[in-house]
């Protein structure tokens, strides 16, 4: 007996796995699509030719392969090949049922029947069946011939297995009927069965649920008038209360019942019409759920939302009213990760809808507002309060209005033994001054707040961070110091007023000396030109330092800050000496446009306002928990940010005022 190698083994099982990667990796064969091979039976059916039909149904079988035309109940019948004369496998019947409703197509799809009675509920490729078509194709006189046909072949049993035969999407002939809202066509199969509504029972769109989605309410009111135990059920374990939201239309279904369906939930979120009714923020249709099962507010989808959780997260405010109204109790209710519908608002970042709470809770409710309070101190399954939610997502505003209120606890601790203050820890870095977490962080000391128990300390500077954060803004800096350099180097020899001429003996000044020296508007243009200088070259001196890599990255950081603070300098001392310069230029000639350029030059300082009036509002946020403290704070924020912004109108006005008293300015 032979044996194997080992080494020959191993070599096959590679070889083997390679082929079955190759063959993983070869697109999927799709089977070859049958070719009807019989163009004059096709024609006759388009033409409805009943005698050439029934001449061509009467040749002799050719010996092919049959092929299978896949009846409603999933089987097969071997077919003639007369009897498939499309790609769809549609036999002749299917052609001639949607080809018209015309003597010549009635009566060819008689002497189809007469020959071949199997086809009368014989599915093609999709599962239609002839009925399906001509329904679809509005043929009612077909619809009525084919009903006809099969009650003479069996009585109303026999009627009713051809018209509940469904095909691939579980349709039946009614469904075809209901989507071209044809009434008559609807009542003629009802006739025929008053029971075919009822289809499908489960999993799948019910002739009603696809009239209301598809918002013909007169063809859902005559279906539910025929048989008032049809089916309710949609695809996806959906019913029709949840098509009747989507189009705003509960108001017939009021009437009929079956209020238990608002409570189910769909297969694949568990989302009741009364979720989706909340998702869509539609008050009415929300209210009008709860009018018919107010229980249904408290159903969870498998997410373990309820409704107002749901609204909540996609910020519908009316709708969050309509249940705060209707069911007080859905306030304080808890999602499966613990939080309450105000959670869920901040953690979606929604500062309207935490505002109008608020405003609801304190206007409608006594106690109110220490109920809102209540409600944000409660803790989710994590122990984030909605303070700690708030400072998670930077949600400035909704910041402030929990700070705002005195009642709202700063030190709860969350399941990691952490405060806000734990969460948002002290910026490092460069950051800017209305920068939200800067912000956050500083009210929240100013106001007491403390850090948990396991605080370890202030983070550590992200060296890399700030490395790039330097290296990216330097270029940006860079170009902007040097133009200002160039600018106020330049305007150093471009003076207004120009220079005394040779021949000017009047003036008693030396020639080639400016003409407006000893006004006060030149002096001020002369000092504020010098500031600029003097701040343009110190910041790209600044800036140079804080490009070399080797250097230290604390050293790197404090001369950024440093061109930075003399850039800003530079361009208000710009500002102002060309404000000095035009002034001086056109007061003699044209006072009121030099008036007016002063006016320009003073927008220039609308940013320290802005920025002023921002910070210092912030501050009295503090006036519930600070009280007259908070006002100091907001003088000291304006006076800081005044002589930090202002410093170079400061200096020059400062040296103007020493030249006027010593130097003889005029």
């Amino acid at each position: 007996m032979e044996r194997t190698s080992p080494c020959a083994t191993s070599s096959a099982n590679e070889l083997a796995r390679d082929m079955a990667t190759i063959m993983a990796d070869q697109p999927e064969k799709k089977p070859a699509p049958v070719v009807p091979k019989h163009p004059e039976l096709l024609m006759a059916a388009r033409e409805g030719d009943p005698v050439r039909l029934s001449i061509l149904l009467d040749e002799p079988v050719v010996a092919w392969t049959a092929i299978d035309i896949q009846d409603g109940d999933g089987g097969g019948n071997p077919v003639r090949h007369a009897e498939a004369v499309t790609s769809g496998l549609d036999s002749i019947l299917h052609v001639v049922a949607s080809g018209g409703d015309g003597d010549q197509f009635l009566e060819g799809a008689s002497v189809i029947h007469s020959k071949a009675r199997h086809l009368l509920d014989a599915g093609n490729s999709e599962g239609d069946t002839p009925l399906h078509c001509a329904a679809r194709a509005g043929r009612i006189e077909m619809v009525s011939k084919l009903i006809r046909l099969a009650r003479a072949e069996a009585g109303d049993e026999r009627v009713k297995a051809a018209l509940r035969k469904q095909n691939r999407q579980r349709e039946t002939a009614l469904h075809e009927a209901v989507r071209l809202a044809d009434r008559e066509m609807v009542e003629r199969l009802m006739s025929a069965d008053p029971q075919l509504a009822r289809l499908p029972e489960v999993d799948g769109a019910s002739p009603l649920y696809l009239a209301v989605s598809l918002g013909h309410d007169v063809i859902a009111e005559l279906l539910h008038s025929k048989d008032q135990g049809l089916s309710y059920c949609g695809p996806d374990g959906q019913n029709v209360w949840h098509a009747a939201v989507l189009h705003n239309n509960t108001h017939m279904l009021m009437q009929w019942g079956k209020h238990e369906l608002i409570k189910q939930g769909d297969r694949a979120h568990g989302s009741t019409p009364l979720h989706s009714a909340a998702s869509r923020g539609v008050p009415g249709t929300v209210m009008a759920l709860l009018e018919a099962d107010k229980s249904s507010a408290y159903q969870y989808d498998n997410e373990g939302l309820l409704p107002i959780h749901v609204a909540a997260m996609e910020n519908k405010g009316d709708v969050v009213r309509v249940f705060l109204d209707e069911c007080p109790g859905c306030a304080e209710a808890q999602d499966a990760r613990g939080r309450t519908f105000l959670h869920v608002a901040v953690a979606s970042r929604n500062s309207t809808l935490v505002l109008n709470a608020y405003r609801y809770f304190r206007g409608h409710r006594r106690h109110g507002a220490e109920r809102f309070e209540t409600i944000m101190n409660m803790r989710d399954g994590y122990g984030n309060t909605g303070l700690h939610l708030a400072v998670k997502t930077r949600s400035v505003e909704i910041f402030y209005y929990l700070l705002w209120n005195k009642g709202i606890q700063l030190n709860f601790r969350d399941n990691m033994g952490r405060t806000a203050l734990d969460i948002l820890e002290k910026p490092v870095g460069f950051n800017f001054w209305l920068d939200p977490r800067l912000m956050m962080w500083s009210l929240l000391e100013a106001a007491g707040a403390e850090y948990g128990d396991h605080h370890n300390g202030f983070p550590h500077l992200d060296e890399e961070k700030e490395a790039k954060m330097i290296s990216d803004s330097i270029p940006t800096v860079g170009i902007i110091s040097a133009l200002l350099v160039t600018i106020s180097f330049a305007a150093a020899f471009a003076i207004p007023g120009g220079y005394r001429a040779g021949d000017d003996t009047k003036s008693g000044s030396s020639p080639g000396t400016p003409v407006l020296a000893k006004t006060y508007s030149f002096q001020g243009f002369v000092v504020a030109n010098n500031l600029a200088l003097l701040c343009s070259a110190l910041a790209t001196i600044s800036l140079a330092y804080a490009g070399v890599t080797n250097v230290d990255i604390r050293t790197r950081m404090a001369t950024f800050g440093l061109s930075i603070f003399f850039l800003h300098g530079s361009a208000r001392s710009l500002a102002a000496a060309f404000a000095f310069g035009t002034y001086a230029a056109l007061a003699p000639v044209a006072r009121a446009i030099s008036v007016l350029t002063w006016l320009g030059m003073s927008f220039s300082s609308l940013d320290v306002a802005w920025l002023a009036c921002t910070l210092a509002v912030v501050q009295l946020l503090l006036l519930k928990r600070l009280g007259a403290r908070a006002w100091l704070r907001v003088a000291a924020v304006i006076l800081v940010l005044s002589v930090w912004a202002l410093w170079p109108y400061i200096i020059i006005l400062g040296l103007l005022a020493y030249y006027k008293t010593h130097g003889g300015i005029h």
